[in-house]
């Protein structure tokens, strides 16, 4: 959205939210192409790694409730400023520690800034998107996406040139610290209502907003972890070249997202919401269908193109439901959306030992029809 669009006094919040969301996606980011290093320095099977990883979605999984409970309690910027905080004094451990048990230690430290990162952007998204009155969730995920691509690409290509881990991360230090920075005054301090509950169960339209939220994500991390797997081993894609569906997929998914909030402009959140849904299951369907190179990439931009929009729609529904508080609703999304994440690659991969790789993408494709039959059971608007 231009901000000649947006009133005077809500353009520092939108600004501190985009960087926010940028903040959240950079941090993520830039421990991908750390993980191989780090598995060399600590010398383990792959296995024993994956134990070791665990522990960021487990710290992430735990602090995602918390952090919107202390939200809601303490305002956004206190929290976020403490999550910021958390992540940076763990990067240099991440990079240092030659002993596995430490190592998963301070990676779940790392998870639960992250986690507490992504709920507490969410929360404020919602809140600055009813203060302008228009929408504008999906521009935020999109500086999320661009986060992503920025921190991962920066740290792979100073990895390449020959700095060591440790320097990367001081100057990701830097970097997020000054950037952190700026967005202080634009971050709201404002706590909710006195009367407000510290917790609150999921329950009512916000359980189904979740599923739909766990359902997009297992989408996303289908293509993230076994699309590339998929290729090379059933579509006869050489396995140099295997990364590029992913690759089309997550650049569809980022340029969605900037032009996604004047859709729902013009069509309202229903319509894009099912429209969304039918791209992505239809991509889904030519993947597993066609052996075409050409069909296989439209393949990826439909799903790219689908998936772009669901998730902010669904947080955006969390911020208007009434069953629960917004900061609750959002965490309650948040952490049932990222279940998805952890429970969505080992899915996958069990179906594929039942079934076959192919298989396996069938059955997520029958998982996203799910979307369209959720949206039309509640109103999302």
């Amino acid at each position: 959205m231009s901000e000649l669009h947006i009133s005077a006094p809500a353009r520092e919040p939108v600004s501190a939210t985009r960087k926010a969301f940028f903040i959240a996606g950079c941090s993520l980011a830039s421990w991908a192409p750390l993980i191989p290093l780090t598995k060399q320095r600590l010398q383990i099977e792959n296995g024993a790694m994956g134990a070791v990883l665990l522990a960021f979605g487990l710290g992430s999984l735990l602090m995602m409730p918390i952090s919107g409970m202390l939200a809601a309690r303490y305002g956004c910027r206190r929290i976020f400023a403490l999550a910021v905080l958390l992540v940076l004094a763990t990067l240099p451990a991440l990079v240092s520690l030659n002993a596995a048990l430490p190592l998963a230690g301070v990676l779940f430290l790392f998870g639960a800034g992250i986690g507490a990162m992504d709920v507490v952007v969410n929360i404020h998204a919602v809140a600055t998107e009813k203060r302008v009155q228009r929408p504008i969730m999906s521009g935020f995920h999109a500086l999320f996406s661009l986060g992503g691509i920025v921190g991962a690409g920066v740290v792979s290509a100073l990895l390449a040139l020959g700095a060591t881990p440790l320097f990367v991360v001081v100057l990701e230090l830097l970097f997020i610290g000054l950037l952190t920075l700026s967005t202080w005054n634009g971050l709201s301090n404002e706590a909710e209502r006195g009367d407000t509950p510290f917790f609150v169960l999921p329950h009512g339209s916000v359980i189904v907003l979740g599923f739909l939220c766990c359902v997009a994500y297992v989408m996303e991390g289908s293509m993230l972890d076994w699309s590339g797997i998929l290729l090379s081993s059933q579509r006869d894609l050489d396995v140099n070249r295997a990364g590029l569906g992913y690759t089309l997929f997550a650049v569809t998914m980022t340029t969605g997202r900037f032009f996604s909030d004047k859709v729902v402009g013009l069509f309202g959140t229903k319509r894009v919401f099912i429209g969304s849904a039918l791209l992505a299951t239809s991509g889904f369907v030519l993947l597993v269908s066609s052996s075409s190179l050409w069909m296989l990439a439209a393949a990826f931009l439909l799903i790219g193109l689908g998936v772009a929009n669901i998730a902010p729609m669904l947080f955006t529904a969390s911020g208007n439901q009434s069953a629960m508080p917004d900061s609750h609703a959002v965490a309650a999304v948040s952490t049932l959306g990222y279940s998805g994440i952890l429970i969505g690659p080992a899915m996958i991969g069990g179906l594929a030992h039942a079934l076959s790789l192919a298989g396996a993408f069938v059955c997520v494709t029958l998982l996203s029809t799910t979307l369209f039959l959720g949206a039309r059971a509640f109103r999302l608007d």
